[in-house]
């Protein structure tokens, strides 16, 4: 249990009054005793000196002049009443012959009392008693009467010390009130000096609750007193080394938390219990969730793969860098290279391990598209070289060995045969510019793309014109309908190619008399190009690869129509590249219809456009 915290004022206070309390009672206390024992030895000596005068006058009434005991206790009371003090003479029997102040008749004997004792042995004696006689307390002092006797009598003497105590009991009383209001101002007083010396305290710690609520700028002021001076000079030092500290290490946060954010590769940093420890936004972007609440989860609940918790036993197994790729099936397939590496703390004792993620599935994908490419680069250029260099050797076999005149039926087959070699060239022609076209998209993944505000109709006019000569030859007519004010942003030149290859894949694949329509309209932010046939149409399990490299639903009518198998390729990249997405809706015998859905362009994009 925590006691209870009382202020500094209330711990200097009443030490404070209890000290000077104490002093003031002890003072008090001495004073009275010393001038009550001042008091009774001035009473003393005054009776002393009366008694020494006294014993010779007795001595003389006794033993020169024989007085009786009568005339003795007459003298007595005659004395006694002048000097206001009580005398009796006692003799050596201890009988009383004479008293001033009571009758001898009833007086005891008084050989016992030991001030008599005393006196009777010859020396003098000084008691202070109580006196049943007067009902008093009394001080006596009794001296021997010696006149050449060896039964000397004693004379004594005695004054009551109860007005001694009446004065010492009123000095009291005025000691006590005096002590009293001397309290009363010493506790005024000790308040006084005591909130003098904690008031400077308690307005350091205000002022220093600044620093616990970190405002580490403010500065304590310098109170007066110089061992506070010096605390306040200290607590202001602390506080500006502190904050510089702060700073030094919210800077070297900051620019541990910036890298650690803007790494593209995912970072995971767990214990040895296998709890994230620090996980940045790439790796919680991975794994799908928020790197705020993966702090202290157990890493196999975020990431529940096989191949992963293996790595991570492995990882934490050995000191020594692991790596590894796993695949990550979250919808997609993902590919990752995985490097792991033995954390430390500033002791050098092991604390865990760091694991860095690197998404590897575009370069997977790219060395699979490259191996697959180079396959089907080679076939698709193998073909027409084989057909271009079987005619060649056809014509070169029927050339006339004696140079003759060629008959027309030679001419006619050397024609078609060049045809047929031309043909093939153009494919291989139009090939390799698809083939450049493509690279060049890949190689610059968009980044060469020059948006601008663009009107549609245009575009998809021009676009649409390159295609004219092959539906007039098919007698396919291309119906557009897109209006003069749809705008988008778009790089004219690739959005114009990529309208181009749908146009003519449709007038290509279209029968002979029928229709390709084009249809643009805005729909919210966004713009649609349809791109609709009457071709043949394709069939559900095709749509999907339709956009891989050289997929052909048809290969022999591909071939035939001069297709290269890479326009829907380079359509997909382009649109891609322009924040959108292709569509393609179709059924065998329905026809084809290819939707692009880009951005449309913002008035502040025509403005500054």
């Amino acid at each position: 249990m925590h006691r209870k915290k009382t202020k500094l004022i209330w711990r200097v206070f009443p030490s404070f009054l209890v000290i000077i309390l104490l002093s003031l009672t002890v003072e008090a206390w001495y004073s009275t005793s010393y001038f009550k024992n001042f008091f009774l030895e001035t009473a003393q000596r005054e009776l002393m000196g009366r008694t020494f005068l006294l014993q010779d006058r007795f001595a003389q009434a006794l033993y020169v002049d024989g007085l009786t005991p009568q005339q003795i206790d007459t003298l007595c009371k005659t004395l006694g009443e002048k000097i206001q003090t009580r005398i009796t003479v006692i003799l050596h029997s201890g009988v009383v012959i004479g008293d001033s102040f009571a009758r001898v008749e009833t007086m005891e004997n008084h050989r016992k009392r030991p001030e008599i004792q005393d006196a009777l042995s010859g020396g003098k004696s000084v008691a202070v008693r109580y006196s049943d006689t007067l009902d008093k307390n009394m001080m006596y002092i009794a001296l021997p009467i010696v006149y050449s006797r060896s039964d000397p009598a004693v004379i004594r003497t005695a004054v009551s010390i109860s007005a001694i105590d009446a004065k010492i009991e009123a000095m009291r009383n005025s000691i006590a009130l005096v002590l009293l209001l001397t309290t009363m101002a010493a506790a005024l007083a000790s308040l006084y000096v005591s909130r003098r010396i904690t008031n400077p305290v308690e307005q350091m710690r205000q002022e220093a609750q600044a620093f616990s609520m970190g405002n580490l700028t403010h500065r304590l002021s310098y109170p007066d007193t110089e061992e506070l001076a010096q605390l306040a000079e200290a607590m202001n030092f602390m506080a500006s080394e502190l904050n510089k500290k702060i700073i030094d290490a919210r800077n070297h946060s900051q620019e541990l938390e910036a890298v650690h954010t803007s790494m593209q590769e995912g970072v995971i940093a767990i214990n040895a219990q296998e709890q994230i420890i620090t996980i940045n936004k790439a790796a919680a972007k991975i794994f799908d969730f928020s790197p705020e609440i993966l702090k202290t989860k157990h890493v196999l609940e975020v990431a529940r793969n096989y191949d992963l918790q293996v790595f991570i036993k492995k990882a934490l197994a050995t000191s020594e860098p692991v790596e590894d790729d796993i695949v990550i099936d979250r919808g997609e397939r993902m590919v990752l290279n995985i490097h792991s590496t033995a954390l430390y703390d500033t002791q050098d004792k092991r604390m865990g391990t760091l694991i860095i993620f690197r998404d590897i599935t575009r370069i997977r994908l790219l060395e699979t598209m490259h191996k697959d490419f180079a396959a089907n680069v080679s076939h698709e250029l193998k073909t027409p070289l084989t057909a271009i260099k079987g005619f060649i050797e056809i014509i070169l076999e029927m050339m006339p060995d004696n140079g003759g005149a060629l008959s027309q039926d030679s001419v006619a087959q050397y024609g078609r045969f060049l045809g047929i070699i031309e043909k093939n060239v153009n494919r291989m022609v139009r090939l390799i510019d698809d083939l450049l076209a493509l690279a060049r998209l890949e190689r610059l993944k968009g980044t060469d793309v020059q948006f601008e505000a663009h009107p549609l109709a245009g575009l998809i006019q021009k676009a649409v014109g390159f295609c004219a000569d092959r539906a007039q030859a098919r007698s396919v007519t291309v119906d557009v309908h897109c209006p003069e004010a749809i705008t988008g942003m778009v790089d004219p030149t690739l959005m114009e190619q990529a309208v181009f290859n749908l146009v003519d894949n449709a007038v290509k694949y279209s029968s002979d008399g029928t229709s390709v329509s084009i249809h643009a309209e805005q729909k919210g932010h966004d713009i649609e190009i349809q791109v609709k046939d009457t071709g043949p149409g394709i069939d559900q399990e095709h749509l999907p690869k339709i956009f891989n490299r050289f997929y052909r639903v048809d290969k022999g009518r591909s071939r035939d129509q001069g297709g290269t198998g890479l326009g829907l390729a380079i359509v997909k990249h382009i649109v891609q590249y322009h924040n959108g997405r292709i569509e393609v809706e179709s059924r065998r015998g329905k026809g084809t219809c290819f939707t692009i859905i880009i951005p449309g362009a913002t008035e502040k994009d025509m403005v500054s456009g």
